[in-house]
């Protein structure tokens, strides 16, 4: 409907946007713009689609690294290229999940997310920040409620950037930091608000393997990794077959994690001529049911 408008638009007024250079020049980029956003929508569009039928597909019982979903795709299109890479969320921790229902602090999940703050060497205080910024109350739990400019938001986190609002987290933090002995990553490697709240084992990186029980040292959270690699693990009890894994450990860890993923981010890399877009769209499974819940175009 805008791309009809547009083109109406064009055969009205062409004879007045012509006599003006400078006018002209700027009407034919909005057009120009305008007819590009419309093609990224509709390729999106066709995005979506196939996503939906790779997933039809595909086991839902379990998810893996290796899947056809999880190989980035480079389609070649007249004058550029499109590139669709998807990542599961369940191999991320859900800091949502650090406040229960009931408004309190989830206990469990918070055990988890003191081992990961160790592990990326990062203040507990801000893991405090994170708790008052979600939960619905305007009392502190051991973080900052009110800033300088504005308040904690009280409500869950909507988007992984938010956490750029939260005192003690600035862009390293978020994004990780060289040290002498190797990377750390920062929390958006580890982080994701659209998951489920249970990790996927089979996908999950190795601080956040290592995150969910202190029995889990770097040996063992390498041990897993690469015996997925080779056989992905079907059900929980699978992890017995690691080496350092114990009955104890997959029982303590059962109520966190799965081998399965339910929410996918499909992002789409667009080069059209000199222009380059980027479309993210958040895709939920149930069972084969697939649900488009939102689309961003920048």
């Amino acid at each position: 409907m805008l791309l009809i408008v547009v083109l109406l638009l064009i055969g009205g007024i062409t004879a007045t946007v012509t006599s003006v250079s400078e006018d002209s020049y700027i009407f034919d980029e909005y057009v120009n713009r305008t007819v590009e956003y419309e093609q990224i929508y509709m390729m999106s569009d066709l995005a979506f689609e196939a996503v939906k039928e790779i997933f039809r597909n595909d086991d839902p019982k379990v998810d893996y690294i290796g899947e056809f979903w999880s190989q980035n795709i480079s389609v070649p299109i007249e004058n550029g290229k499109v590139t669709v890479t998807v990542v599961d969320q369940e191999r991320y921790l859900n800091p949502n999940y650090l406040v229960n229902k009931q408004g309190k602090i989830n206990e469990k999940y918070m055990r988890v997310f003191d081992r990961l703050f160790d592990l990326l060497d990062i203040n507990k205080t801000v893991l405090y920040n994170i708790v008052d910024w979600i939960d619905k109350d305007d009392i502190s739990s051991g973080g900052i409620e009110k800033y300088p400019d504005y308040q904690a938001k009280n409500s869950r986190l909507d988007s992984l950037d938010e956490l750029l609002l939260i005192q003690g987290i600035d862009k390293t933090v978020f994004n990780g930091r060289v040290s002498p002995t190797g990377f750390i990553p920062g929390l958006r490697s580890v982080l994701s608000p659209y998951s489920n709240g249970k990790v996927n084992v089979n996908t999950a990186p190795k601080y956040v393997l290592m995150s969910l029980d202190p029995d889990i040292d770097e040996n063992i959270a390498n041990a897993i990794i690469s015996y997925r690699k080779k056989k992905p693990f079907k059900n929980l009890n699978d992890l017995d077959l690691v080496d350092g894994i114990t009955g104890d450990i997959i029982h303590r860890i059962s109520t966190i994690t799965d081998v399965k993923s339910n929410n996918f981010l499909i992002n789409m890399d667009i080069k059209l001529g000199d222009r380059d877009y980027k479309v993210i769209f958040l895709v939920q499974r149930n069972g084969k049911k697939i649900i488009k819940k939102w689309r961003k175009v920048y």
